[in-house]
């Protein structure tokens, strides 16, 4: 299951949807604060989370390349 990751802070809620759905794969993250971006940064280089591109705005995200290969889309 591919999830696109809204509002993403620490990546936390989405380090709780891997654990209950161990299927889930992160494929972007999407959050503005610098410094939760780079902890987002250490968690995929510590293995915690998925390896995945950060966006840095949810205002200025395009939707339509990810369309049809998202699946489940959560936000913090």
């Amino acid at each position: 299951m591919n999830v696109l990751s809204l509002c993403s802070g620490i990546g936390a809620l989405d380090r709780g949807l891997q654990l209950a759905v161990p299927s889930a794969r992160v494929v972007a993250y999407c959050e503005a604060e610098p410094f939760c971006q780079t902890l987002l940064c250490a968690r995929m280089d510590d293995g915690r989370l998925d390896r995945a591109p950060i966006w840095p705005d949810v205002r200025t995200l395009d939707g339509r390349p990810w369309r049809g290969l998202v699946d489940c889309l959560v936000a913090g």
